[in-house]
Parts: C-alpha cells; structure tokens; sequence
C-alpha cells in the first residue's frame, strides 16, 4: 500500500510514487537525486526528464525530486520515482528531505533551476551528500560556489560562471543539455501533412515557427516589429507560435496589439504547449530564434535536427548550434531590421535552406550525442562522489 499522512507513514520520509521495474540494476550503480524546482515544460525541465531515463537504463538508481503537480510528473520519467517538496528553504522541508536522502542512502544530488540549486546546497549541508548543479541559465548568485561541481550548458554560460560567480576551474565543465534526437528520426511525411492541415494552411504558404515561452527574454516583440517588412516581401508567410502564453499579461497583449495595429491577425497562429514538437519543426520552412538572451537553445537544436535551418540571436549559447552560414543565419539581438533580413533571405533561398539544414543535422547528431554527453556526466558524479570519499576517509 502506498504510504499516505493518514496510513501512519513516517512523517520525515516523503511520500514516494511506485518505481516502474527495470532490468538494467549493476552492481556499480550510484543512487541519484535529480532536484528540479520548475514546474512547466521548459529546457531545463526537458533535459532532467531524458538525462534521468538514460542514467536510470544504465543502471542507477534515480529519483526526481520536484514540486507537486508539474510537467514532470505528469508526463512521466521512466525507471524513475518521484517525490515532492517545494523547496521553499524551511527548516522542516530540508531536515525531511535529508533524513529521507539518509534512510535511501543518496549518494550524490544533482540541481538544476534556482530554486532547486539553493535548496540542494541546504541539503548538502544538512546531509553531507555532494551536490552538482547544472547551470541552465547566466545568473549572478552566492550558492554557485557552495556546490561540489557546476556543470555549464554552453562555452558562454561557462565563461560567466567562471567570470561573474568565480567557480572555479577545477570544479567547473561545459556538458551541452541534450533533448531526445530520436523523436526527429522518426517524423514521416504523413505526419508533416497532419500538422499543416490542423494549421489551415496551403502547399505554398512559408511557414516559419517561433517555439517558446511568450516572455520578454525569448524577444518575439521583435520578431513581430519585422513581421510588416516580411510579409512585403514574402507574400505568403505565416508565422506559428508555439510554446505557453497568458492572454492577459501585458506582454501577449502587446505583441497583439502589435499585430492589430498591422492588421496582420491572420498571419500568426497561437498554438500554445504541443507535445509532438518533432513534427512541426519538420514541417517549418525556418525557425526564428529572436531571444535576447538564451544561455542554450534547446529549441534551435530541435529545429536542426528536424533539418530545418534557424535565424537566431547572436546571444548566449545560440552562436554555439547555429554556426553563420552554416546552420542558418545569426543577427544582433534586439533588431527588427537584421531579423526581417535574414528571414528574407533564407526565405527565397530554398536551396540554402536545403543545404543549411542538411549541415544542421549533421552537427547537432554529432555534438549532441546523447550517449556521450550522458557518459560525461556519469562520470563528473563518480568522480564528485569518490572524491567525498576519500575527504571522510
């Protein structure tokens, strides 16, 4: 029976959820607390979810540790349990959390979103478990040193941590996030055809995907300034929104009152959360990156691996995936003008685009293996863990 408040369960230990049976157990394997604070679906949320299930097939013993009722959870992780806390610093929260990572015998934690990094280095110091923090983000905040090791998801979120927080060298590595590249393998024409008849549109329409959060930080009030310069030049553009948005922030209003002013409403479609992302970047003649700051881009890698090139920012880690005429094309932040530019131009350029998403392809299956990438962080965790070891010993 599973534990409940009411069935007498040891208030210290959380309520757990059952873990799904897996044939993968070694002898070697580590018991690991992934801790994440985010709630929707996002890149650092993406990332924990696939880097989970892998470390779980190569035989660890993984726990997600996350605040009720997220995206998390109600997708599922498999090989994976979850337990919930939400992290918000009491005494209470952390002496439970931690009597728990004893009773289990967690032998490293690993962090990742702000919240959950100040609430790892609590649980490091209750506990006396190593703690590893991946950077998803460029931030400037005091627990950053506190931790055992700092993973960076890009050379510029490296450099910032090393610059801005002063973790230092020894304790600190670039391991690109990673997403499953498999789902884009698999996307067959038929699925192209499904999602541009759910979109209405025509064989000859241009169809450009802008996917994420509608914040001010991913820039689509530039993307939307540009829109009267593209459509002037490329009659039949469509722009698709995907990603979630509140119609009553003032920033959604915004951008639709830019486009009420344009009289451009028929040109964007609002799609919000979509889980079969792969497909749609598949059917996207171009992908728009127009954040002003991005530490990864998690997206752009999606849309490259779908073989559909990307104009992007010149900011955070996006210089990293989208190499200038190689990938797609890279343009000042905060500039309607280059972003209408370059749009233009890929737009009446197939055979670039043909090509660039070809080359794209090619460099994110190669950067971004997935079995590598989580090779090197199975590794940076039992050299934390050994190395805790033989400071006790």
């Amino acid at each position: 029976m599973q534990n409940t408040p009411e069935s007498g369960a040891d208030p210290a230990i959380p309520i757990c959820y059952p873990r799904p049976s897996s044939n993968f157990a070694t002898e070697q394997s580590l018991k690991i607390l992934q801790v994440i604070s985010g709630r929707e679906i996002n890149g650092a949320l993406t990332y924990c979810k696939y880097l989970s299930e892998m470390l779980a097939a190569r035989g660890h013993d993984v726990t997600i540790l996350c605040r009720r009722n997220g995206w998390l959870e109600q997708t599922g992780v498999k090989g994976v349990r979850f337990i919930n806390c939400e992290m918000n610093r009491k005494p209470s929260d952390v002496g439970r959390i931690a009597n728990w990572m004893r009773h289990e015998g967690i032998d490293v934690l690993h962090t990742h979103m702000s919240r959950a990094h100040a609430f790892g280095v609590l649980l490091k110091m209750t506990s006396g478990v190593p703690v590893i923090a991946t950077a998803h983000n460029r931030s400037f905040q005091i627990h950053w040193r506190m931790n055992d090791f700092v993973i960076a998801n890009s050379q510029a979120t490296m450099d910032y941590q090393r610059r801005v927080n002063r973790v230092g060298s020894s304790n600190l590595e670039k391991v690109l996030c990673f997403t499953d590249l498999q789902r884009f393998k698999g996307v067959t024409p038929r699925d192209v055809y499904r999602v541009k008849r759910q979109l209405k549109v025509n064989p000859d329409e241009f169809l450009c995907g802008c996917v994420g959060e509608i914040i001010k930080r991913k820039g689509q009030v530039y993307l939307f300034q540009a829109l009267r310069q593209i459509i002037e030049a490329i009659p039949n553009f469509k722009l698709v929104l995907l990603g979630r948005f509140r119609r009553e922030e003032p920033y959604t209003q915004k951008l639709r009152s830019i486009l009420l002013s344009e009289g451009l409403q028929g040109r964007v479609k609002w799609l919000g959360l979509r889980e079969n992302i792969q497909d749609f970047m598949t059917a996207f003649d171009l992908l728009a990156v127009p954040s002003i700051e991005e530490p990864l881009g998690l997206v752009a890698v999606e849309s490259l691996a779908a073989g559909t090139p990307v104009v992007a920012t010149r900011t955070g880690g996006l210089p990293e995936i989208v190499k200038h005429q190689r990938c797609g094309l890279l343009v000042p932040p905060r500039n309607p003008g280059a972003l209408a530019k370059s749009i233009i131009e890929l737009a009446k350029n197939e055979p670039a685009r043909r090509s660039m998403g070809l080359a794209g392809q090619e460099f994110v299956y190669e950067e971004f293996d997935t079995e590598r990438l989580c090779e090197r962080v199975e590794q940076i965790y039992e050299h934390v863990v050994s190395r805790r070891i033989r400071c006790a010993a």
